[in-house]
């Protein structure tokens, strides 16, 4: 996916992207973040992130800065401000184990980006029917909004926005795609939600518990009658 992103349909897919997600990053602050996924091109999408410690992590085939399984990450509890996922669900055969990982090691309010090709666009069905040929960026499972979004809700993510990028068709040749101009912009007014990539933006949630008291045990303080005294009831005293 990095050197997809390098060439000139990526490039253009991916400046779109930039520009989404800079006013996103832009107003995110922390200490730690944390990129699992296109670790190269990382500096480029995160460069106007207001996060002071910035790591990617992939496999030991790409220069990222932590090599680490992202189904089991060598990382603390809650001590990571943003965690970016970008086009990693799609190529994952654990994405439950990832995401659970994901809101472990995020801190309460943390930030979860993800960033993956939607199922129900022109890329998609290319997908649907070239994923068995393993060509980059058409090969994976990819997962619809509405799916995703029941994960993180189990798990106890919040969704604050969802963006579509990307309406050209999924075509390589440049050349071709620059006379198809009028099909973006009528895709992009009409049918909005057909856009390429999903960019998804969650926050942990986490509420403080309060034990609530059931009725059977509740009890009372005082009972309900209160009993009248006996003692010198009747009785009759000297004047």
């Amino acid at each position: 996916m990095d050197d997809w992103y390098l060439g000139e349909t990526g490039q253009s897919l991916f400046k779109e992207l930039e520009n989404r997600i800079s006013p996103i990053l832009s107003t995110t602050f922390g200490y730690y973040s944390l990129q699992i996924g296109c670790p190269m091109i990382a500096e480029s999408l995160q460069h106007s992130c207001r996060v002071k410690h910035q790591f990617t992590l992939d496999d030991i085939r790409l220069p990222a800065k932590v090599h680490a399984n992202p189904s089991m990450l060598p990382i603390a509890t809650d001590s990571v401000d943003l965690v970016i996922m970008m086009h990693h669900l799609s190529n994952t055969t654990e994405p439950h184990a990832v995401l659970r990982e994901a809101f472990r090691i995020l801190i309460p309010e943390g930030k979860l980006i993800i960033i993956d090709f939607n199922p129900l666009s022109l890329w998609g069905l290319r997908n649907f029917f070239q994923a068995w040929l393993e060509h980059v960026p058409f090969k994976g499972h990819f997962y619809t909004a509405r799916r995703i979004d029941d994960w993180m809700r189990l798990l106890g993510f919040d969704q604050e926005r969802i963006f579509r990028v990307g309406y050209l068709p999924p075509i390589q040749k440049t050349s071709v795609t620059r006379h198809l101009s009028w099909l973006e912009k009528g895709m992009r007014n009409w049918l909005p939600a057909l856009g390429a990539i999903n960019l998804m933006v969650y926050t942990k949630n986490i509420s403080p518990l309060t034990p609530v008291r059931h009725r059977w045990v509740t009890r009372k303080i005082l009972p309900g009658k209160i009993a009248r005294p006996t003692v010198g009831r009747g009785m009759k005293y000297d004047r």
